[in-house]
């Protein structure tokens, strides 16, 4: 079963939940086994080398998601390999793909999900390890 964690910001509206539970019940639905932080700080505290993928949203409030990407790598040296880095988020381009590159995330699953996309783009980083078209 493929661990993941997942890190959506705290519900301050019912659109901001009805993400998160999204996400959580399409990976769900998709056999993974999904922890849900709402913070950069607490991702950090639990992210282990057993979670497979972490999925951040990059536009977070305080420490925003490129930030924590950078952090998650420092945690894990080379001995020890950390989860790979989903991005979700509402639209992407050339300049926004290369920033994801400089700090090493894998792959991108653009909002609104769906079951077909989040299939997809898991496949795909965790057979490939990386993933920078959009299914």
């Amino acid at each position: 079963m493929t661990l993941i964690l997942s890190i959506d910001p705290k519900p301050t509206f019912n659109q901001c939940w009805v993400s998160r539970s999204v996400t959580k019940g399409l990976l769900v639905h998709l056999g993974c086994d999904v922890t849900t932080v709402s913070s950069a700080d607490d991702c950090l505290r639990v992210v282990s080398q057993e979670h497979n993928v972490v999925f951040l949203d990059v536009c977070m409030p305080g420490v925003d998601g490129y930030e924590v990407a950078i952090r998650i790598h420092e945690k894990f040296t080379t001995c020890r390999q950390g989860p790979l880095l989903v991005a979700l988020m509402g639209n992407t381009d050339r300049v926004t793909k290369e920033n994801y590159l400089r700090v090493g995330i894998n792959g991108v699953v653009l909002k609104p999900v769906s079951v077909d996309k989040m299939r997809c783009v898991l496949s795909e980083v965790l057979e490939h390890r990386f993933l920078f078209e959009t299914c």
